[in-house]
């Protein structure tokens, strides 16, 4: 069994359902600043239903008082919360009968009203969930409701075990309470049992919630067997394009390039494009992860029993294994239930060719251009993504002042781009990806701590003592908190900068880091693009950071995962740094209110296909009127595993992202009302591009 590369998408955060925290609570409403002493709220706090107080918190802007109650709740049996907050005193009712009370004044916090929220630091799920079924807050003064917020949560009536899975997602709102006033709380649930093991297995042989059921859902072998006939008539009915090259450029517009094999970008009537490698103006259309016939697993190790079906270690379902995935090396066992659900489909011989075949199909059918991150194919167009493991970090990035550590990189680099150099379908180069290649400031503080001989250090306060300080040793010595008199003093010193200094530095480092990487991939393949590490606005030490990697790009790679594509920021940085932009991730997975076992992402989820594909045509709307834009790629081609893709083990329902992304499903279906939309705006981008561009203001 193999070991799996690391691969990070997007934004994307790894989240654990349950055992990432020692503490367990719910607030079934709330809107307090806990500091300033001001507000209610109304929670459970406990891991232990029998034993689960009820507590309604009230401030007065000198202390918190709370009104707490252990009523002996049970599952599976509905229950009635009130919380009374008047201007003389409170009051806690379960099921009509009151349970605590206390006397004091109340004064109100600003801020959002919020509902149903289990916080990130308190998320441990103990032996209990609570379905909140319903909960409303009304303000009244004299007797008479004045303002009063309803949040309900139908996603409440699902199977206990699809909220395993994702529990009830948390609402806010807005609701403004005066000194004076009463609060009511009003809030109907149940509780059930937590443990995964009462409901086991829970995933079904084709990696589908058992509990959930839906129209397109696999239910036997027969079903996968027969969707290659199902799936050729839909295609027939989208054939690909003749008004595209084979590299998704644009052969109906009223001008062209000369051809030069390769993707370059181009600025025409104030309006950036790529250029396909025969000439055509390009807006690209990319989809990630394409075909990862084996990736992303989910972890199995400790939790087999939720499985009614694990792929045996034996042909032809070996394949579908592996070991310690991103890295990890602790022995976890992993399985791909996707590559398992390609072979029962095309069968054993040559399940592999015939899915990537099929998926290259579908994706010159849609109307992509084709792949963008994480992934490739041979025929298809692609944006790689270069990695560094083998050469070694400092802290968190290279010392590239270090003769022999920048010998390293290159080899590396070279053996990635070399056998690529004259490849036409590669768009552009990238390394590393978002957060991971941002030069952070605790990184410039823990290199000024490293010994006296290390190349960085050395680089960092010559620059510090030359630039900054230029050439006044005392100066900066004082500044630093140092005794240092002379060169050998400096180096040798563990040096505390004022943080405009650190900045400073940061900025440096940064510069040399990304000179160093677009130097070294320009010089070893000067005709390929470089887009460098898909930046991601505000997940970054700050703005500048944008600044900083902008030279040393022919397009600023970047993700964003966003409801919408216009982004002020981005927009002003894109500007200002005159360079074109290429949107290397953006979603909207599909949430299906919970009824398939996916997980929320958060603001970007769709109801259901129909509204992923109507909110992706929106943004490819938007992306291809951009000036700056000159392509986008969607996250991504399948959905990932309903269990998680890890990393990590235990014995948890989902591990790692759990997310419907895919414009395919785990049992390899195409999401044909999500797809039908994305074919028309795909077909239809670059001719907007170009009436957009037609009509822009002269000298724009």
């Amino acid at each position: 069994m193999k070991a799996h590369p690391v691969v990070l998408a997007a934004a994307l955060f790894v989240v654990a359902q349950v055992g990432a925290s020692a503490e367990t609570r719910l607030y079934l409403a709330s809107q307090y600043d806990w500091g300033a002493k001001l507000g209610f709220y109304l929670d459970f706090e406990g891991a232990t239903l029998a034993e689960l107080p009820v507590i309604l918190g009230v401030a007065d802007g000198q202390n918190w008082r709370f009104d707490r109650a252990q009523p002996g709740f049970v599952a599976g049996r509905p229950c009635r919360i009130r919380g009374v907050i008047a201007p003389d005193g409170s009051q806690l009712f379960v099921d009509g009968d009151l349970v605590a009370e206390s006397k004091g004044t109340w004064r109100p916090s600003e801020g959002p009203l919020q509902a149903n929220d289990r916080p990130s630091w308190a998320a441990d799920m103990g032996d209990w969930l609570a379905a909140v079924h319903s909960v409303r807050v009304s303000v009244s003064r004299g007797g008479r409701e004045a303002a009063a917020q309803d949040f309900e949560f139908p996603a409440a009536d699902r199977a206990v075990p699809l909220q395993l899975f994702e529990l009830n997602p948390s609402r806010s709102g807005e609701l403004t309470a005066q000194a004076g006033e009463t609060v009511t709380i009003d809030v109907t649930l149940e509780f059930a049992a937590s443990d995964p093991h009462r409901w086991a297995p829970l995933i079904d042989l084709y990696g589908q919630c058992r509990f959930a059921d839906w129209p397109e859902k696999v239910r036997a072998d027969g079903d996968l067997a027969g969707d290659p006939a199902r799936e050729d008539a839909e295609l027939a009915k989208m054939p690909p394009s003749a008004d595209y090259d084979e590299y998704g450029g644009y052969a109906k517009a009223d001008w062209r390039e000369e051809p030069t094999g390769f993707f370059r970008v181009l600025r025409r009537n104030g309006y950036w494009w790529l250029i396909s490698p025969a000439g055509n103006l390009c807006f690209y259309l990319g989809v990630c992860g394409f075909p990862n016939l084996t990736w992303p697993a989910t972890p199995v190790s400790e939790r087999e029993y939720l499985f009614q079906w694990l792929p045996p270690d034996e042909k032809p379902w070996s394949v579908c294994r592996g070991l310690n995935y991103w890295g990890v090396q602790d022995g976890t066992a992993y399985a791909c239930l996707y590559a398992a659900n390609l072979i029962r489909k095309y069968g054993a011989e040559d399940w592999a060719d015939r899915a990537q075949a099929q998926g290259a199909r579908r994706l010159r059918a849609w109307a992509f251009s084709g792949v963008g991150k994480w992934g490739g194919q041979q025929g298809l167009v692609s944006i790689p993504v270069l990695h560094r493991w083998g050469t070694p970090s400092l802290v968190r990035h290279p010392d590239v002042f270090d003769p022999a550590v920048r010998e390293t990189f290159r080899k590396e680099l070279e053996a990635q781009v070399a056998p690529h150099r004259d490849d036409p379908t590669v768009l552009g180069w990238s390394l590393g990806n978002e957060y991971d290649e941002i030069i952070s400031t605790d990184e410039v503080r823990d290199i000024l701590r490293k010994p006296a001989g290390t190349p960085a250090k050395r680089a960092l306060l010559d620059y510090a003592a030359d630039k900054l300080y230029r050439g006044e040793l005392p100066a900066l010595a004082a500044a630093w908190g140092l005794g240092a008199a002379d060169r050998a003093a400096l180096y040798a010193g563990e040096p505390s900068p004022p943080a405009e200094d650190l900045e400073k530095l940061r900025a440096f480092y940064a510069t040399e880091y990304y000179g160093l990487i677009y130097r070294t991939i320009k010089a070893m393949d000067p005709n390929h693009l470089y887009l460098g590490f898909w930046i991601v606005p505000g997940w970054w030490t700050n703005e500048s950071d944008w600044r900083l990697i902008a030279p040393y790009c022919d397009a600023i790679g970047y993700d964003r995962y966003s409801r919408d594509y216009a982004d002020p920021l981005v927009q002003r940085l894109a500007a200002e740094t005159d360079k074109p932009v290429l949107c290397g991730e953006f979603s909207f997975p599909s949430f299906y209110e919970g009824s398939r076992g996916f997980g929320r992402y958060g603001a970007v989820s769709a109801r259901d296909d129909a509204e992923a594909g109507d909110l992706y045509a929106r943004w490819v709307q938007a992306a291809a009127a951009d000036p700056y834009c000159v392509g986008v790629s969607y996250f991504k081609y399948r959905d990932q595993p309903l269990t998680g893709r890890g990393p990590g083990r235990g014995d948890r329902v989902t591990i790692g992202e759990h997310y419907a992304f895919g414009v395919v499903t785990e049992t390899d279906r195409p999401k044909w009302e999500q797809v039908r939309r994305m074919r028309e705006a795909n077909l239809t981008a670059a001719r907007l591009r170009l009436e957009a561009s037609a009509t822009a203001p002269a000298g724009r």
